[in-house]
């Protein structure tokens, strides 16, 4: 059983406790919030504290969970592993490239796991399409496309989430960070290239972007394209495509769904197989959206747990993986204030 302590009980860090109550392998003991009357409502076996350092320098917890304003991730991750304890932390990782690159080498250093909260990996239909990769149904795989939209400022309970100078962009930090690790996750390839337009003339937010359109390239010459927004009016969605020589993989979210087409051959006679997540669409109907990322965060922690014990299984996004997630929307800035493509160092 993993001893858990959480930082930040806000939105999603509320849903994170949800999880770790669900959750049989692991259990919150330690939180802290300078909300005072978030902390009153914790049962009385998990400990309380003051402030997060001191939180962090206990023996509470074996691992944290950080919860908390971006601009907040990297120092409270980088004390949480000087003092021994593994972390997950909430995306976007950090506000810059440099502060991610710092916590994964410090993570490194400390020899503890440091992961990143890209829970959609772990939707029912992101499983399909990937299995239909693995499983050569599709071909060769030659590009993966992706879009993630909502309706913008309506979304958003506090001007934090979409400054610039905390959350380091717009909506390719917010929303289309999601998709974009999803776009990678699938690609499964370093990516080497990358160019884009950014657009902050629906809601003129200082340097933060209402629209961004991305191209990449990986290594092997695998194509990604992803177009992140604010201006959805049809409200929250998501899609993402996977492109073989023999096939295609489209899931999307919400209601959740999914598609898959085969040929035995290039430009063969197609075969269609659609997937309805019912379990899925009447859970969220009934106990709304929560109750899946619920889900998903259970599955996270059970994998997170399986890699600090030195296992090699799961889905969950390492450090790295992070790190990339970040790299890409500034290298779509540079591209987009330079006009040019960018080329990323690993």
């Amino acid at each position: 059983m993993m001893r858990f302590g959480l930082i930040g009980l806000g939105g999603i860090g509320e849903v994170r406790k949800q999880a770790l109550d669900a959750s049989t392998e692991c259990k919150l003991t330690a939180a802290f919030d300078i909300n005072q009357t978030l902390l009153a409502q914790l049962p009385s076996d998990v400990s309380i504290f003051k402030d997060a350092e001191q939180l962090i320098h206990s023996d509470a917890c074996d691992a944290i969970i950080i919860s908390t304003p971006t601009h907040f991730h990297k120092d409270l991750a980088l004390a949480a592993l000087e003092n021994g304890k593994h972390v997950i932390v909430e995306k976007p990782m950090a506000s810059s490239l440099t502060d991610c690159q710092e916590m994964a080498e410090t993570a490194k250093r400390c020899g503890k796991l440091l992961t990143v909260g890209f829970n959609h990996r772990y939707f029912a239909a992101i499983k399909d399409v990937k299995a239909a990769i693995q499983s050569g149904s599709l071909g060769t795989l030659r590009y993966v496309k992706g879009y993630s939209g909502h309706t913008g400022l309506s979304e958003f309970k506090a001007k934090w989430m979409y400054d610039k100078d905390i959350m380091g962009g717009g909506t390719l930090m917010d929303n289309g960070i999601h998709t974009l690790d999803l776009i990678c996750y699938l690609m499964n390839d370093k990516i080497s290239q990358v160019s884009g337009m950014i657009s902050t003339k629906t809601w003129q937010l200082d340097r933060t972007e209402d629209n961004a359109f991305v191209h990449l390239r990986s290594e092997s010459g695998i194509m990604g394209s992803l177009h992140s927004s604010w201006t959805e009016w049809k409200g929250y969605q998501f899609y993402i495509e996977a492109y073989g020589d023999r096939g295609m993989a489209r899931a999307f979210y919400a209601p959740m769904s999914s598609s898959i087409i085969t040929m035995d051959k290039p430009g063969g006679r197609t075969h269609t197989k659609r997937n309805f997540y019912l379990g899925s669409i009447f859970r969220e109907k009934f106990k709304g959206w929560q109750s899946t990322v619920i889900q998903t965060f259970v599955e996270e922690l059970h994998d997170f747990i399986n890699r600090a014990n030195g296992g090699s299984s799961g889905i969950i996004a390492s450090a790295e993986e992070g790190v990339r997630s970040i790299a890409i929307p500034n290298a779509v800035y540079e591209s987009d204030a330079n006009n040019s493509i960018v080329t990323i160092s690993h």
